[in-house]
């Protein structure tokens, strides 16, 4: 923890060295808490932004400066004067709210970081007294530890307007402004997330839909009936799932139909759950491995690729999985969804690729 935050205050006090010692304990209470507060008025918060994105139109537009510029614990600030023409606003207040709402901190951790900035003091990489760094603790620490507004001198110099966002929403902005693109120009929007197990295809379904109104389908549900797993079909790219009923039972349906059902294959069974009622969303992601098929991948408005590195791919699938079940990616399914993924180019065709 002593050099990554060590590094991001001596990275932010050579990008604006004009920061007073209330600007540096900013900067680590929003490391440790982000915006400090929980957002229970999602409007409100709406209505703050956008005339917060108006009243500084034209007027502070910095053509150099970085569009998300990283704080470190996970978190980036994401500057407003560059979102017009980008991002829809209801996106970026999402991302901020979701961010306050989950990001909680603790007093001891905050205090362990204030204690770095003394440190970074104490040594002459910043040139601030200790006792001013105590001085402003003592304050905050007898009010609570609010959150910390920049000095009258950082405004004027640097006319700071962000937002504090989780880092991951840096990682997909593209993913987020392609969406936005689509749900603008077209009534109905499908989206296919494939690439690597353990390259957090998941995690992107999920953060996806903390941030629309959206539904999402698991290609892991459509995994081959024992009666189709064939050796043919296995040794054909992309066999190991069942295209043509995700096609006839989801497809299919997101274009037609109001409301429909389909059936989730458990392969710990060997046997179908109970059918999943879906209502009719203007967003449907599509999530996993094989999705990108070639029975399947016209259909799709946005089609997305998440890579891992192997050794990476290893750790977190012992991590999420276990050793036994390791051995079985590695030298059952891997293979499978490397051939899938080499034979029928499958990266190629994405239009995003994320390395992760």
């Amino acid at each position: 923890m002593i050099d990554g935050m060590k590094n991001i205050l001596l990275e932010h006090f050579n990008r604006y060295p004009k920061m007073k010692v209330q600007d540096m304990v900013k900067l680590i209470y929003q490391n440790e808490f982000a915006g400090g507060h929980l957002i229970d008025n999602e409007e409100e918060s709406l209505n703050r932004l956008n005339a917060e994105i108006e009243s500084i139109k034209g007027c502070c537009y910095d053509s150099e400066g970085p569009l998300f510029e990283d704080i470190g614990n996970g978190l980036a600030r994401l500057y407003l004067d560059k979102i017009p023409g980008r991002v829809d606003t209801t996106t970026v207040n999402k991302f901020f709210v979701n961010t306050s709402n989950s990001v909680h901190g603790s007093v001891d951790s905050f205090i362990k970081k204030i204690n770095i900035l003394r440190l970074c003091c104490e040594e002459g990489l910043l040139p601030y007294e200790t006792e001013e760094v105590d001085r402003f603790l003592k304050v905050l620490s007898e009010k609570g530890y609010p959150p910390v507004s920049h000095s009258d001198e950082y405004r004027i110099a640097y006319n700071p307007a962000y937002r504090v966002v989780l880092s991951d929403y840096k990682t997909f902005f593209e993913l987020f402004t392609g969406i936005d693109f689509l749900l603008k120009s077209k009534e109905l929007v499908i989206v296919a997330i494939d690439g690597n197990s353990g390259a957090g295809k998941s995690y992107l379904s999920r953060l996806l839909s903390g941030i629309y109104d959206c539904n999402i389908f698991h290609m892991d549900d459509f995994f081959l009936t024992p009666g189709l797993r064939t050796a043919a079909r296995l040794n054909e790219p992309g066999g190991n799932v069942d295209y043509v009923r995700f096609r006839h039972e989801v497809l299919n349906n997101i274009k037609n139909r109001e409301y429909f059902t389909y059936r989730k294959y458990n392969c710990s069974k060997g046997d179908f759950d109970e059918q999943v009622k879906v209502s009719r969303r203007r967003l449907n992601i599509i999530e996993g491995c094989y999705s990108m098929h070639p029975y399947l991948i016209n259909d799709y408005d946005l089609k997305i690729f998440l890579q891992v590195d192997k050794e990476k791919q290893k750790a977190r699938i012992l991590e999420r999985n276990g050793p036994s079940m390791l051995e079985r990616f590695m030298n059952e399914w891997i293979p499978l969804e490397d051939k899938y993924f080499n034979e029928l180019h499958i990266p190629d065709k994405c239009d995003l690729v994320f390395s992760l």
